[in-house]
Protein backbone atom coordinates (compact mmCIF):
# COMPACT_ATOMS: atom_id res chain seq x y z
CA UNK A 1 0.00 0.00 0.00
CA UNK A 2 1.37 3.39 -1.02
CA UNK A 3 1.97 5.67 1.94
CA UNK A 4 0.36 9.13 1.64
CA UNK A 5 2.62 12.14 1.19
CA UNK A 6 3.14 14.08 4.40
CA UNK A 7 2.77 17.84 4.48
CA UNK A 8 3.51 20.40 7.18
CA UNK A 9 1.06 23.31 6.97
CA UNK A 10 2.27 26.85 7.62
CA UNK A 11 -0.24 29.67 7.98
CA UNK A 12 0.35 33.34 8.71
CA UNK A 13 -2.25 35.74 10.07
CA UNK A 14 -2.18 39.29 11.38
CA UNK A 15 -2.83 40.45 14.92
CA UNK A 16 -6.08 42.17 13.93
CA UNK A 17 -8.14 38.97 13.81
CA UNK A 18 -7.58 38.58 10.12
CA UNK A 19 -10.37 36.90 8.28
CA UNK A 20 -12.86 39.67 7.70
CA UNK A 21 -10.74 40.66 4.73
CA UNK A 22 -7.83 39.02 2.98
CA UNK A 23 -6.83 35.41 3.50
CA UNK A 24 -7.72 34.55 7.10
CA UNK A 25 -6.77 31.40 8.96
CA UNK A 26 -9.86 29.37 8.04
CA UNK A 27 -9.54 30.37 4.39
CA UNK A 28 -5.88 29.32 4.38
CA UNK A 29 -6.75 25.98 5.98
CA UNK A 30 -9.49 25.39 3.43
CA UNK A 31 -7.15 26.00 0.49
CA UNK A 32 -4.46 23.73 1.95
CA UNK A 33 -6.93 20.95 2.80
CA UNK A 34 -8.49 21.10 -0.66
CA UNK A 35 -5.11 20.70 -2.34
CA UNK A 36 -4.13 17.95 0.10
CA UNK A 37 -7.27 16.02 -0.83
CA UNK A 38 -6.53 16.45 -4.54
CA UNK A 39 -2.93 15.28 -4.09
CA UNK A 40 -3.80 12.56 -1.56
CA UNK A 41 -1.48 14.17 0.93
CA UNK A 42 -1.88 14.24 4.70
CA UNK A 43 -1.31 17.38 6.78
CA UNK A 44 0.49 15.89 9.78
CA UNK A 45 1.27 19.15 11.58
CA UNK A 46 0.17 22.77 11.44
CA UNK A 47 1.99 25.93 12.49
CA UNK A 48 0.28 29.31 12.72
CA UNK A 49 2.34 32.50 12.71
CA UNK A 50 0.74 35.56 14.26
CA UNK A 51 2.41 38.64 12.85
CA UNK A 52 4.27 40.83 15.29
CA UNK A 53 5.71 44.30 14.87
CA UNK A 54 9.03 42.66 14.04
CA UNK A 55 8.49 41.12 10.61
CA UNK A 56 11.75 39.19 10.79
CA UNK A 57 10.54 37.35 13.89
CA UNK A 58 9.07 34.09 12.50
CA UNK A 59 9.37 31.41 15.22
CA UNK A 60 6.54 29.29 13.83
CA UNK A 61 8.16 29.18 10.40
CA UNK A 62 11.37 27.95 12.03
CA UNK A 63 9.36 25.31 13.90
CA UNK A 64 7.58 24.23 10.71
CA UNK A 65 10.89 23.86 8.87
CA UNK A 66 12.34 21.84 11.75
CA UNK A 67 9.36 19.47 11.73
CA UNK A 68 9.55 19.14 7.95
CA UNK A 69 13.23 18.24 8.15
CA UNK A 70 12.50 15.62 10.79
CA UNK A 71 9.82 14.00 8.64
CA UNK A 72 11.42 14.72 5.23
CA UNK A 73 8.10 16.37 4.43
CA UNK A 74 7.06 19.33 2.32
CA UNK A 75 5.84 22.60 3.80
CA UNK A 76 2.50 23.63 2.32
CA UNK A 77 1.34 27.26 2.27
CA UNK A 78 -2.01 28.56 1.06
CA UNK A 79 -0.52 31.47 -0.87
CA UNK A 80 3.01 32.52 -1.74
CA UNK A 81 2.73 35.89 -0.01
CA UNK A 82 1.75 34.10 3.22
CA UNK A 83 5.31 32.81 3.26
CA UNK A 84 6.97 36.04 2.19
CA UNK A 85 6.86 38.96 -0.22
CA UNK A 86 10.62 39.03 -0.44
CA UNK A 87 11.98 37.25 -3.53
CA UNK A 88 15.44 36.76 -2.04
CA UNK A 89 13.96 35.28 1.15
CA UNK A 90 11.74 32.84 -0.79
CA UNK A 91 14.64 31.63 -2.93
CA UNK A 92 16.89 31.22 0.10
CA UNK A 93 14.24 29.14 1.83
CA UNK A 94 13.84 26.96 -1.27
CA UNK A 95 17.58 26.36 -1.52
CA UNK A 96 17.89 25.61 2.19
CA UNK A 97 14.94 23.25 2.01
CA UNK A 98 16.56 21.24 -0.74
CA UNK A 99 19.92 21.16 1.07
CA UNK A 100 18.44 20.12 4.43
CA UNK A 101 16.27 17.19 3.48
CA UNK A 102 12.92 18.91 3.05
CA UNK A 103 10.63 17.84 0.24
CA UNK A 104 10.35 21.51 -0.69
CA UNK A 105 7.46 23.96 -0.54
CA UNK A 106 3.97 23.54 -1.96
CA UNK A 107 1.84 26.61 -2.64
CA UNK A 108 -1.91 26.14 -3.02
CA UNK A 109 -2.09 29.16 -5.33
CA UNK A 110 0.77 27.77 -7.47
CA UNK A 111 0.18 24.00 -7.17
CA UNK A 112 2.13 23.01 -10.27
CA UNK A 113 5.31 24.92 -9.41
CA UNK A 114 8.14 22.70 -8.17
CA UNK A 115 10.48 24.87 -6.13
CA UNK A 116 13.19 22.19 -6.17
CA UNK A 117 13.79 22.70 -9.91
CA UNK A 118 15.54 25.58 -11.65
CA UNK A 119 12.38 26.44 -13.59
CA UNK A 120 10.28 26.29 -10.43
CA UNK A 121 12.64 28.57 -8.53
CA UNK A 122 12.55 31.02 -11.42
CA UNK A 123 8.75 31.14 -11.30
CA UNK A 124 8.74 31.57 -7.52
CA UNK A 125 11.32 34.33 -7.84
CA UNK A 126 9.20 36.18 -10.39
CA UNK A 127 5.99 35.80 -8.38
CA UNK A 128 7.67 36.87 -5.13
CA UNK A 129 9.27 39.83 -6.93
CA UNK A 130 5.85 40.92 -8.18
CA UNK A 131 4.40 40.66 -4.66
CA UNK A 132 7.36 42.62 -3.28
CA UNK A 133 6.97 45.27 -5.99
CA UNK A 134 3.25 45.64 -5.26
CA UNK A 135 3.92 46.00 -1.53
CA UNK A 136 6.57 48.65 -2.14
CA UNK A 137 4.39 50.51 -4.64
CA UNK A 138 1.48 50.60 -2.20
CA UNK A 139 3.79 51.94 0.51
CA UNK A 140 5.19 54.61 -1.82
CA UNK A 141 1.72 55.73 -2.94
CA UNK A 142 0.53 55.93 0.64
CA UNK A 143 3.55 57.99 1.70
CA UNK A 144 3.02 60.34 -1.26
CA UNK A 145 -0.64 60.78 -0.33
CA UNK A 146 0.32 61.44 3.29
CA UNK A 147 2.92 63.98 2.23
CA UNK A 148 0.38 65.77 0.05
CA UNK A 149 -2.15 65.77 2.89
CA UNK A 150 0.38 67.26 5.31
CA UNK A 151 1.29 69.91 2.71
CA UNK A 152 -2.39 70.92 2.70
CA UNK A 153 -2.20 71.39 6.46
CA UNK A 154 -4.02 68.19 7.36
CA UNK A 155 -3.08 66.84 10.80
CA UNK A 156 -2.75 63.06 10.65
CA UNK A 157 -2.04 61.59 14.12
CA UNK A 158 -3.65 58.51 15.55
CA UNK A 159 -6.90 57.43 13.96
CA UNK A 160 -10.04 57.45 16.06
CA UNK A 161 -11.94 54.84 14.08
CA UNK A 162 -14.15 53.86 17.00
CA UNK A 163 -17.40 51.98 16.94
CA UNK A 164 -20.66 53.54 15.85
CA UNK A 165 -22.50 54.62 18.99
CA UNK A 166 -25.34 56.93 19.89
CA UNK A 167 -22.81 59.44 21.15
CA UNK A 168 -22.82 62.27 18.62
CA UNK A 169 -19.42 63.57 19.75
CA UNK A 170 -17.87 60.14 19.17
CA UNK A 171 -19.43 59.95 15.71
CA UNK A 172 -18.13 63.41 14.89
CA UNK A 173 -14.59 62.45 15.95
CA UNK A 174 -14.73 59.29 13.85
CA UNK A 175 -16.00 61.26 10.86
CA UNK A 176 -13.17 63.74 11.35
CA UNK A 177 -10.60 60.94 11.27
CA UNK A 178 -12.07 59.66 8.02
CA UNK A 179 -12.06 63.10 6.42
CA UNK A 180 -8.42 63.69 7.39
CA UNK A 181 -7.47 60.49 5.59
CA UNK A 182 -9.65 61.02 2.52
CA UNK A 183 -6.71 61.92 0.29
CA UNK A 184 -4.83 58.83 1.46
CA UNK A 185 -7.66 56.31 1.56
CA UNK A 186 -9.36 57.11 -1.71
CA UNK A 187 -6.43 56.12 -4.01
CA UNK A 188 -5.97 52.87 -2.06
CA UNK A 189 -9.66 52.00 -2.29
CA UNK A 190 -9.81 52.88 -5.99
CA UNK A 191 -6.84 50.60 -6.68
CA UNK A 192 -8.94 47.61 -5.62
CA UNK A 193 -6.89 46.62 -2.59
CA UNK A 194 -8.43 44.45 0.12
CA UNK A 195 -9.23 46.05 3.46
CA UNK A 196 -6.35 44.16 5.05
CA UNK A 197 -3.92 45.40 2.38
CA UNK A 198 -5.11 48.98 2.94
CA UNK A 199 -4.54 48.57 6.69
CA UNK A 200 -1.02 47.26 6.02
CA UNK A 201 -0.28 50.15 3.67
CA UNK A 202 -1.49 52.69 6.20
CA UNK A 203 0.58 51.08 8.95
CA UNK A 204 3.66 51.19 6.72
CA UNK A 205 3.10 54.91 6.30
CA UNK A 206 2.65 55.48 10.01
CA UNK A 207 -1.14 55.69 10.15
CA UNK A 208 -2.25 53.53 13.09
CA UNK A 209 -4.79 53.67 15.91
CA UNK A 210 -4.32 56.00 18.86
CA UNK A 211 -3.01 52.98 20.76
CA UNK A 212 -0.30 52.47 18.13
CA UNK A 213 -1.83 49.33 16.60
CA UNK A 214 -2.56 48.54 12.98
CA UNK A 215 -6.12 49.32 11.91
CA UNK A 216 -8.26 46.20 11.59
CA UNK A 217 -10.11 45.46 8.33
CA UNK A 218 -13.35 46.35 10.12
CA UNK A 219 -11.96 49.73 11.17
CA UNK A 220 -10.79 50.44 7.61
CA UNK A 221 -14.24 49.46 6.33
CA UNK A 222 -15.86 51.96 8.71
CA UNK A 223 -13.50 54.72 7.61
CA UNK A 224 -14.22 54.03 3.94
CA UNK A 225 -17.97 53.91 4.61
CA UNK A 226 -17.85 57.31 6.29
CA UNK A 227 -16.22 58.79 3.20
CA UNK A 228 -19.27 57.77 1.17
Amino acid sequence: MVQPVEWIAYHRVSTDRQGQSGLGLEAQRAKVNQLAAERRAVVVAEFVEVESGRKADRPQLAAALKEARKRSAAVVVAKLDRLARDAEFVLRLSREAEANGLAGFVFADLPDVDGTTSAGRLILSVMASVAEFEARRISERTKEALKAAKARGVKLGGVNSGTITSNQAARDRAQGSAERLRGVLRPLVDSGLSLRAIAEALEGAGVVTKQGNRLSPTQVKRLVKRLG
